[in-house]
């Protein structure tokens, strides 16, 4: 696919943007008008941030969607790339290349953010300049508008749900998740970009071990939000079962980046988060919540189980 490139009225090249948003998108035309709309929605000063789509060699409608979205609006700071290399880390890593922003944001091609996102990740870089990453909510937008009966608050991981609460606060156990996330750009020329050789959220988890190793703060803005689209397909019991497997195998993948005690720590670790699943497990059945018991020990079971099988992509 010829590399696109479309810059529109207001958009000075020499012009340094407060924030770069990032989509990056493979064959989800379903979900990225929906995104982008968003993105043209906020309330942040247009002269203030620009949007980048990285295309990741789309087949489907993804191009034209893109064209229409720039004609519409060209008060608005917008790229459309081409990344050809397969693959979300390097889609990324294309997106951070082209970017302008003194802040980088990615968002899913499937989300939808609040009118306010943009402004307040610039406001929070500003008010917390100690730390160096943002994550901020994200909410899932089930198939059916309905949470599913067997989740619960353990397993929200699979459906990339994020929410501390109400205030804000330091990421020290836990994270953010890929479909909200956002840096000071001087952390990639610092510590380098997402590892084109993971997959399967390991490339989110990579960047902020790599962050908290070399003394980077994470910080838990609950007030940029982002609304996460579920394909119906995802709440199926065969995607879950063959999800939760992935995050076991690929996780083994990421830990050839670590030093080897943690690839010798991490089956026990599984192992300790299986028997807590059982007894979770058990809890949930003695009051009556069969799904949510069969669910939590099986996802545990199945992460411990890929950990030690074939890596598979699918």
């Amino acid at each position: 696919m010829t590399k696109i490139l479309y810059m529109f009225a207001g958009y000075n090249k020499k012009h340094i943007m407060k924030l770069s948003i990032i989509i990056c998108t493979y064959n989800r035309d379903k979900f990225i008008a929906d995104a982008l709309n968003s993105l043209a929605a906020q309330s942040l000063n247009k002269q203030e941030y620009e949007v980048i789509v990285v295309n990741n060699n789309c087949t489907d409608n993804t191009e034209n969607i893109c064209r229409k979205f720039a004609t519409a609006h060209p008060e608005l700071n917008f790229r459309h790339d081409t990344e050809k290399t397969q693959g979300l880390s390097s889609a990324r890593n294309k997106g951070i290349s082209i970017s302008t922003g003194k802040f980088i944001a990615f968002i899913d091609d499937d989300a939808i953010t609040e009118k306010t996102y943009a402004e307040n990740i610039v406001i929070a870089f500003e008010k917390y300049p100690e730390y160096h990453a943002i994550g901020g909510k994200v909410l899932p937008i089930y198939p059916d508008r309905h949470e599913p009966v067997w989740m619960s608050k353990y397993i929200q991981g699979v459906v990339s749900k994020v929410d501390l609460g109400e205030e804000f606060s330091e990421f020290k156990k836990k994270y953010p998740v890929g479909c909200n996330m956002a840096f000071r750009k001087e952390i990639f020329e610092e510590l380098g970009e997402f590892n084109t050789e993971l997959l399967l959220r390991n490339d989110d988890k990579y960047i902020f071990l790599k962050l908290k190793r070399n003394n980077k703060r994470t910080l838990y803005a609950p007030n940029v939000v982002v609304h996460h689209n579920i394909d119906a397909y995802r709440m199926e019991y065969s995607f879950i079962k063959k999800l939760s497997k992935q995050i076991g195998s690929t996780e083994r993948v990421r830990l050839k980046t670590e030093p080897f005690y943690l690839t010798i720590a991490k089956p026990f670790e599984y192992l300790f988060k299986f028997c807590a699943a059982l007894i979770l497990g058990f809890r949930f059945m003695i009051n009556g919540q069969f799904a949510k018991a069969v669910y939590i020990v099986m996802i545990r079971w199945l992460v411990l189980v890929g950990f030690f099988g074939k890596v598979k992509y699918y």
